[in-house]
């Protein structure tokens, strides 16, 4: 086994390890369920965007090599094994910090608190932190351009769209306290946004 094909191990491994985090959670039972659900169109452009990148990167790097990487650029294939375990560590994290108020969806219910401990203490949003960090690693580890393009191109636009909507709801459920979280956390990159 060559070093390129370790990086492609380890693409394909950030994405099983999202889907068991993924399917693990969302098995757990939620108190979100029932609520009041908003947004569900957020839900499906980051669901689209996540499985046209990802899957389109696999097929890339596994079958066609259509758009992968000409030489093996190994910083770059470097970074993308540090954005996925990163990713998969943020999404664990945070999924775990929020419990059974995890919702997929956008949604609100009388059980519903504001979680600022943990991951959440200094970021808003660890959990999509970590979906853009698997958006743009895996398609890295895999070497496909095609598919860190459909990332970047879909996928984060769909994720910070999301981040709005999400962050609107909030402030109109939490009112104050959600407005003094907002003032000493950072919404997805610290010192950035």
């Amino acid at each position: 086994m060559n070093v390129v094909q370790i990086f492609q191990w380890i693409g394909l491994g950030g994405f099983i390890a999202w889907a068991v985090v993924e399917r693990g959670f969302s098995l757990s039972k939620q108190q979100q369920t029932g609520g009041l659900r908003l947004a569900a169109a957020s839900y499906w452009w980051i669901s689209i965007s996540w499985y046209a990148s990802q899957f389109y990167a696999l097929a890339d790097s596994w079958m066609g090599s259509w758009t992968t990487f000409a030489s093996p650029l190994w910083g770059l294939r470097g970074l993308g094994a540090a954005l996925t375990v990163a990713g998969v560590a943020l999404r664990f994290l945070a999924r775990r910090e929020l419990g059974k108020q995890y919702s997929v969806h956008v949604e609100t219910s009388k059980k519903h608190q504001l979680v600022t401990t943990g991951v959440y203490q200094r970021l808003r949003h660890p959990a999509y932190l970590g979906l853009l960090c698997l958006f743009l690693g895996i398609p890295l580890c895999l070497g496909s351009w095609g598919g860190l393009g459909l990332a970047a191109l879909l996928g984060i636009p769909a994720v910070v769209s999301r981040i709005r909507v999400e962050e609107r709801w909030l402030r109109e459920w939490f009112g104050e306290a959600y407005m003094r979280y907002v003032r000493h956390s950072w919404r997805l990159i610290p010192y950035v946004w």
